[in-house]
């Protein structure tokens, strides 16, 4: 649980989600208007609720525990009602039962770290930011395929960190709307950066403490959820790409983190940062509530976000963008989730095999993230742009030594509560917003039997039928 003003917040937010015209597309009851009343009266005649009975032959809940066996999980409306053993939990009369028992049933995974409608299809970071310089009407294309590709993999939320134009604040409600489908989305509103910072040109223009806590109200104005810091230790752009700052230092000053932090927090919402090595103690220290990428860590680092029980969420496919150039054969040969999958897979391993240098870069990040665990770092994942590979990212964290339970637990519970929504995502608990998959396999034992996603629930409604292309 975070502050007060973040429950506050959680509360409003749970408000939101509540369904009200669209409900009647579930199966839900129109209330009527008795004759000669009011209108308004009629108005306040509450739906009935769909119930919807899944029966779980087993359940990993996201919390950490082991998996239980022949469990019952009762949805209402939009929500998890109960969950237990089948022996304890009554099915209420008329519910919709759903047939699991020969499937793992899990939470929807969470993707930590998702730009919605950037794909690395012009290789390298530059070729990213250029794409995001596209007309709004090609980026929303793109976001109607990414998470397409993301609610089929079995992520049934994604947590923004940068958009343009409040594209993911738009691609948000179109989803809540049903207009499209997709996962649940905490939409983040427009990259905070600075001059020479990280991110797309139109928002490397915030300077100043003040400039920061304006850019927050508007961003905050618009409906974000949260927002994220851009915060390097190196130039980004330009003739001096590359060049590290000064020791300790960042394209950000100590004020200007404070008071973006600062005026994040006052608004109630939290702040995240995109932040590597030494960049990481700027972001700790202003109170940010947790880092994205994390790489380039040390033993100091890593006691500082024990100690400030700050998170950071690794990334660790993104790396393949410099090799990677895929996105036509998932648009128009991959059959399934598992075809995209293998694709990255391969062009993975052969990368490994024949860059040395990558290989060995990658047996360093996998002690980090190893020796964070050990320290009692909260590591999560997330894809960033690579859209579909949370399973790429979970088989990351089982080569470097987390058992399978524990890789879907960061995908889960833990995700969710490194980025502040595990009040409503990442569990599968009475409360929770029913985002439920299930897996045709025993993926706590062998993590690949994560991409036969079987069953995709997102709010209570069924998204199984979905087609992938």
């Amino acid at each position: 649980m975070r502050t007060t003003a973040m429950t506050l917040r959680t509360a409003v937010l749970a408000a939101a989600f509540v369904p009200s015209a669209p409900s009647l597309a579930h199966g839900a009851v129109p209330a009527i208007a008795v004759a000669g009343a009011p209108a308004m009266v009629a108005a306040h005649i509450p739906a009935a609720q769909e119930v919807t009975a899944i029966r779980a032959g087993r359940l990993i809940d996201g919390t950490g525990q082991a998996a239980r066996e022949d469990q019952v999980i009762i949805v209402r409306d939009e929500r998890i009602e109960a969950v237990g053993d089948a022996a304890a939990v009554a099915i209420p009369a008329g519910a919709r039962v759903v047939d699991l028992s020969g499937h793992t049933v899990m939470p929807g995974i969470v993707d930590a770290h998702a730009h919605l409608s950037i794909r690395p299809d012009i290789r390298t970071l530059r070729g990213q930011l250029e794409g995001m310089e596209q007309h709004d009407a090609m980026q929303m294309a793109r976001i109607v395929r990414n998470i397409r590709v993301q609610l089929m993999s079995g992520v049934t939320s994604v947590y923004v960190v940068g958009e343009v134009h409040y594209n993911d604040i738009q691609a948000s409600q179109a989803v809540e709307e049903g207009i499209v489908p997709g996962p649940r989305i905490y939409p983040s509103g427009n990259f905070i950066s600075t001059t020479a910072g990280h991110g797309p040109a139109e928002y490397r223009t915030t300077n100043g403490p003040w400039e920061m806590r304006t850019f927050v109200r508007q961003n905050y104005e618009m409906g974000a959820h949260h927002m994220k810091l851009t915060i390097t230790d190196r130039a980004r752009v330009g003739p001096n790409n590359g060049t590290p700052y000064a020791p300790g230092e960042s394209n950000y000053t100590k004020e200007e983190i404070d008071a973006a932090v600062n005026e994040l927090h006052r608004l109630g919402i939290e702040a995240t940062a995109h932040a590597n090595g030494e960049s990481i103690r700027l972001a700790v220290e202003a109170g940010v509530n947790s880092i994205q990428h994390g790489g380039n860590l040390n033993e100091e680092l890593m006691d500082l976000m024990a100690s400030r029980d700050v998170g950071f969420v690794n990334t660790y496919t993104i790396g393949y963008q410099s090799v990677f150039n895929e996105w036509g054969f998932l648009d128009n040969e991959a059959g399934d989730i598992r075809d995209w999958l293998e694709r990255g897979r391969q062009v993975h391993e052969q990368a490994l095999e024949e860059n040395p240098g990558r290989a060995q870069r990658r047996l360093d990040r996998l002690g980090q993230l190893r020796r964070s665990k050990e320290k009692g770092v909260k590591v999560g994942i997330g894809t960033d742009s690579m859209h579909g590979y949370m399973l790429l990212e979970m088989e990351n964290l089982v080569a470097a030594g987390f058992t399978p339970l524990e890789a879907i637990t960061a995908a889960t519970g833990l995700n969710a509560e490194i980025v502040g929504i595990e009040d409503e995502v990442g569990t599968v608990e009475a409360g929770r917003f029913a985002d439920i998959i299930a897996i045709d396999g025993r993926p706590d034992e062998n993590i690949r039997d994560l991409g036969n996603v079987a069953f995709i629930m997102v709010g209570g409604r069924d998204q199984s039928a979905l087609s992938f292309r």
